[in-house]
């Protein structure tokens, strides 16, 4: 049997986001999200729907019975994502519950920047496959070019952008807090 409160605590876990954060994504409260997290309320199935909307999960795949950790991800795998900010985005490692991590190839155009990403628990690792990549974290900016890479934690909001004349092309893994 499926526990419901891991499987969204770990979900949120893996996107960055604070139980109030998806409390307010789902429309709910966040002693709600703790309480459904900790087992001690089962959400209406209406509730349920909204939460796992605001996760980017679907019914079939959160109640899936996977018994076994996948290993070997092949081309056809990759889940494109139509992502604000980027000419492409990839999803090449999907969220799970056997990981803490997820990995995407993203493109963005040149002289574009990514919407920003919010504050979160968590570490990144970008590395860049051509172009030239910056990155805004708080009030720093740093460019990395291909063949570079970049680490840091996620604890301020921060966003990509293209500083060079071609497009950025680039894989960016994400380990969520614990």
């Amino acid at each position: 049997m499926i526990d419901i409160g891991a499987r969204i605590k770990h979900l949120r876990q893996i996107n960055g986001l604070s139980q109030a954060d998806l409390a307010e994504r789902a429309g709910l409260t966040k002693g709600a999200i703790s309480q459904i997290e900790r087992n001690l309320a089962s959400p209406a199935v209406a509730n349920l729907l909204e939460i796992l909307s605001a996760l980017s999960e679907t019914p079939s795949s959160f109640f899936a019975g996977d018994d076994e950790e996948k290993v070997l991800f092949r081309k056809n795998d990759s889940l494109p994502s139509d992502v604000t900010g980027y000419q492409s985005f990839h999803t090449l490692l999907p969220k799970s519950r056997y990981r803490t991590i997820v990995a995407y190839r993203a493109v963005i155009r040149s002289g574009k920047e990514a919407l920003p990403e919010p504050a979160h628990e968590g570490e990144n690792y970008v590395f860049i496959l051509s172009g030239r990549l910056g990155l805004r974290l708080g009030k720093l900016t740093f460019i990395a070019r291909k063949g570079e890479s970049l680490y840091f934690r996620a604890e301020q909001e921060f966003a990509f952008s293209n500083k060079g004349k071609r497009p950025l092309d680039f894989l960016w893994v994400k380990a969520s807090g614990r």
